[in-house]
């Protein structure tokens, strides 16, 4: 299975015989936009999937252009593209209340779990229900922590015990400072989102959308936590070996590259 980073919540997840499934697409429209374009191509070819999944209907999660079936690599009736997919939906909520659907499905005998922009510890009853996955892509905090350890998102992963903890909902540009200093940090992305401030609806001054730099911040303390890499390519080769790594613990893995430009 390879994983490719597309940025924010979205990832391209292909089984080993190429088959696509694609999760939490943005919408990168003038009136959307928060920085990067959404991909039109996939190595060298115009990019395709053969499933979309989207857990909310908010622009940052949701976007589907016409062409990506057409594109996508192609199945036969019942050639079974995906075996053992066992796909399946989990309601989890967002800070406000508002709905979400956390996917779990099977790629090459490997459970994941994206637990999109949930914001609460998970109750018993969605922790039996999701199972333990073997991948879990989850947020960090919105909020501005300065440090302090994101104890909801520490629970939920104690809850369900993945392998591999793979941070989301952050971007990463090309030019994005190598610096692990908040300040440094929240200065690059004040300028980076006002590039975009005379189109996007949402820009209202200097402090919008920094939420995305917290969600940056906090992941990058939870990484060390779970003695995790960065990765500088968009793409992650999930072998047996990278599953086992952490032995009992999760191992964090937080992408500091996105194929999104």
């Amino acid at each position: 299975m390879t994983i490719t980073y597309i940025g924010l919540s979205c990832f391209l997840v292909e089984n080993e015989q190429g088959f696509r499934i694609l999760v939490d697409p943005f919408n990168d429209d003038p009136e959307w936009i928060l920085g990067p374009r959404f991909p039109k191509e996939f190595r060298g070819e115009p990019l395709g999937a053969n499933i979309v999944l989207m857990s909310e209907p908010d622009a940052d999660h949701a976007y589907a252009p016409g062409d990506w079936l057409a594109y996508a690599p192609k199945t036969k009736p019942n050639s079974n593209p995906f075996p053992d997919l066992n796909l399946r939906g989990r309601v989890v909520y967002e800070w406000n209340g508002d709905l979400n659907i956390a996917y779990s499905y099977t790629i090459d005998g490997v459970r994941c779990t994206h637990l999109a922009d949930n914001a609460h510890v998970l109750t018993q009853e969605q922790v039996v229900d999701i199972g333990s996955p073997d991948i879990l892509f989850i947020s960090p905090a919105k909020a501005k922590l300065d440090g302090k350890e994101d104890s909801v998102t520490v629970e939920n992963i104690s809850l369900l015990k993945p392998k591999i903890v793979i941070w989301a909902h952050h971007l990463a540009p090309k030019d994005l400072p190598e610096s692990d200093d908040s300040q440094v940090l929240r200065e690059y992305f004040t300028e980076y989102f006002k590039a975009n401030a005379s189109t996007n609806k949402g820009y209202k001054g200097d402090s919008s959308f920094l939420e995305l730099c917290y969600v940056l911040e906090n992941a990058m303390i939870l990484n060390r936590k779970y003695g995790g890499v960065e990765i500088k390519t968009p793409e992650l080769k999930v072998t047996p070996e990278l599953l086992t790594e952490g032995g009992t613990n999760p191992k964090g893995v937080l992408f500091k590259v996105m194929l999104a430009s």
